[in-house]
């Protein structure tokens, strides 16, 4: 499944959200697959990427260190 990502930062900015995501994207490689990151802005970015495990990807993005980090960036993501 082909997923095309608006996240929107307002807490800080694109190179901190960057370097968090990037952070993790190792994980992220065992449920997607061609994720490209689109810097819109200081605040936006849009991330499109395949799904090959929506309950992986399901439990990683709910897990207490991505959900902690993303509040404290003040990350929103909608699936576009």
């Amino acid at each position: 499944m082909k997923v095309v990502a608006k996240v929107t930062i307002s807490n800080s900015n694109f190179e901190n959200w960057s370097e968090f995501f990037n952070g993790y994207k190792d994980k992220r490689s065992e449920f997607v697959q061609n994720e490209v990151v689109e810097k819109i802005n200081q605040k936006e970015a849009r991330v499109t990427f395949e799904i090959t495990d929506l309950e992986g990807l399901t439990s990683l993005s709910s897990s207490e260190e991505i959900t902690s980090k993303e509040a404290e960036l003040g990350v929103i993501t909608e699936i576009l």
